[in-house]
């Protein structure tokens, strides 16, 4: 559960930051370093169910491993389109 809170307030600030900019989230890059506490099977897992919670079915992420790198997940950034 204390996962699925982090990756729902992950993904909520990446879907602000987009709409700061008058766009919509569809891409969201994240770096797991050495201090992450979930795999990259179970953060894929989280974040597409997650997604569909919040009604983002179509946002991509993009994870990168950087296992020599001291921090535990870091959002690294967003992208997202803007219509008209």
């Amino acid at each position: 559960m204390h996962e699925h809170g982090l990756m729902t307030r992950l993904i909520e600030r990446a879907r602000a930051e987009c709409r700061a900019r008058g766009g919509e989230l569809r891409v969201v890059s994240v770096r797991l370093g050495a201090l992450a506490t979930s795999d990259e099977a179970h953060f894929r897992h989280e974040f597409e169910h997650v997604c569909e919670e919040l009604g983002l079915p179509a946002v991509r992420l993009e994870l990168e491993l950087d296992p020599d790198r001291p921090t535990g997940v870091e959002l690294v950034s967003v992208d997202g389109t803007c219509d008209g």
